[in-house]
């Protein structure tokens, strides 16, 4: 991935009810931006903290960098890196179950089109 590019790390387990709450929310916040500012690249990916951890544990490839699972506190977070979630560097974190409109509005700040 070039500089002009970025990634939303939605982190979340099964167990957690906020995050399975916000999962549509991460998703159609994607497709708004795709929409409304076709010329950033933003791609997401959602991990599951757990399965995440499990894989990894069994020497299989990581979907994400380790030192993010290792910094996640609180799930469900929203990470927005520059780049990859394997090599990407850390733009914005947004912990908890948080409103969509709240969302949109600081990624926006994050990405400079607000």
């Amino acid at each position: 991935m070039d500089h002009d590019s970025f990634t939303l790390v939605f982190t979340t387990a099964q167990w957690c009810d906020p995050g399975t709450a916000m999962l549509p929310i991460f998703e159609e916040t994607l497709r708004d931006f795709a929409r409304l500012y076709p010329k950033l690249e933003v791609e997401g990916t959602v991990v599951d903290i757990d399965d995440e951890e499990a894989d990894q544990m069994a020497g299989l490839p990581a979907s994400v960098d380790p030192a993010i699972l290792a910094s996640i506190d609180f799930v469900p977070t929203l990470i927005l890196m520059r780049g990859s979630a394997l090599e990407g560097t850390d733009m914005l974190r947004l912990v908890g179950q948080l409103p969509k409109l709240v969302i949109r509005a600081q990624l926006a700040k994050a990405l400079g089109v607000a």
